[in-house]
């Protein structure tokens, strides 16, 4: 999962609460600097690059700098802490670029930052209480956001239930909140998502059976075998009948 990596120096600038009026939309900007949302009341909406997001309280979400920003729709009067600073990004050891935190056991630090950057305090104590609250996100990251959650959900029923409404039934969230949330942390849809997994199935059982295309497309998962077929293209560049037919031949 992309996120910021936490073994490299990160550059903390400046920190603020923010509180929307009712009906107030994020502003149209393009950032020169990383910005850390930390949502403690209500819900902020706004897209990134196209995709839209939907911050609800005890969601985080870090923009990444250069990225576009904007406010497509109205936000639910939500209040939050924003932080701008520098990282590198990258996979490995990272902090993913969104997930969940508990906003009653941060809001200390959160306004203790607030009430540093506004009070002209030294740039040590706020750095120390920023990288306090990356130290903490980074801890609870493990299995522990959404889009995790999500995807063991998908793992578990990629042969059944994987639409997007049985997603919402499921999180309790919108179907915009569910695709930006697990897009955010899995580079993909949760559809596209479970069509990996269930391809991922079949290639498998082409290579270790003899059973039709076509039944192994329908016992993966598969509605029908065209499906199968433009996703199989889509991903090897070439037919499953030919792909099989290469890997006997190995």
């Amino acid at each position: 999962m992309e996120g910021i990596l936490i073994d490299r120096p990160i550059r903390y600038c400046y920190a603020s609460m923010r509180y929307f009026k009712e009906q107030e939309r994020h502003i149209e900007r393009v950032c020169k600097e990383d910005v850390l949302l930390l949502v403690f009341e209500g819900i902020l909406r706004f897209s990134e690059d196209g995709v839209d997001y939907e911050l609800h309280s005890g969601d985080y979400h870090i923009q990444r700098r250069g990225s576009y920003h904007a406010g497509p729709f109205p936000s639910d009067s939500p209040k939050y802490l924003y932080v701008h600073f520098l990282a590198d990004w990258g996979e490995k050891d990272s902090l993913p670029r969104s997930g969940s935190f508990d906003p009653i056991a941060l809001r200390e630090e959160m306004e203790r930052l607030d009430r540093l950057d506004h009070n002209g305090a030294p740039y040590i104590a706020k750095c120390g209480t920023f990288y306090g609250l990356l130290e903490k996100l980074f801890r609870k990251k493990e299995k522990n956001t959404v889009a995790d959650g999500i995807a063991s959900f998908l793992e578990r029923e990629v042969k059944g239930r994987v639409s997007l409404d049985a997603l919402c039934e499921e999180f309790h969230f919108s179907k915009n909140h569910i695709i930006s949330l697990f897009k955010a942390s899995y580079g993909m849809t949760p559809v596209a998502y479970a069509n990996k997994l269930k391809l991922e199935q079949a290639e498998y059982r082409m290579e270790v059976t003899s059973d039709s295309l076509e039944k192994i497309a329908f016992s993966c998962g598969f509605s029908d075998y065209s499906h199968f077929y433009k996703l199989f293209v889509k991903k090897h560049g070439v037919s499953p009948e030919k792909w099989r037919a290469e890997r006997r031949v190995r």
